[in-house]
């Protein structure tokens, strides 16, 4: 585990009070997709989610860009026609906190989501992709394999 990941699982700790003062997430998806997101929203939909902290690595950085280029490369028409949406999201912002319960987010996190009939159907959380960081093309290639599972699926 790196010292960015004990970073992030300290500042959860250290934010948990004012974390369980806000209250439980929603049980649905949300009904807009929020700021600094890509694609369009729809009921029956795969979301990819980057949860980032304020203040980011550059592991952190270069698993943001490679998502970014791998899906408008490999999953360009996905985005236009609703199928596939990605969210980079800021979990420091406190319009944010909700998704830390809903995904169970202990940190930086990619999550790979189902949305069906408009709810959350399943999520899976994209952990190795830390241990891959620093090589895009492993990255992309985790990216690739995750995503075609949750788009093939009924």
């Amino acid at each position: 585990m790196t010292v960015f990941r004990l970073l992030g699982f300290l500042l959860i700790f250290l934010t948990l009070p004012g974390l369980m003062a806000a209250g439980p997430g929603p049980a649905h998806a949300e009904d807009v997709l929020p700021d600094g997101c890509l694609g369009n929203l729809t009921d029956d939909q795969v979301i990819v989610y980057y949860f980032h902290r304020k203040f980011r690595c550059g592991s952190c950085e270069v698993i943001e860009s490679t998502l970014q280029r791998a899906l408008e490369t490999y999953y360009g028409p996905h985005f236009t026609n609703g199928r596939l949406a990605m969210c980079v999201v800021n979990i420091d912002d406190p319009a944010n906190r909700h998704y830390l319960e809903q995904f169970q987010l202990l940190s930086t996190s990619l999550v790979i989501v189902k949305k069906s009939k408009g709810s959350v159907a399943r999520f899976k959380h994209i952990d190795s992709i830390w241990e891959i960081s620093e090589d895009p093309d492993a990255i992309s290639h985790i990216l690739q394999t995750e995503i075609s599972r949750y788009l093939t699926e009924g």
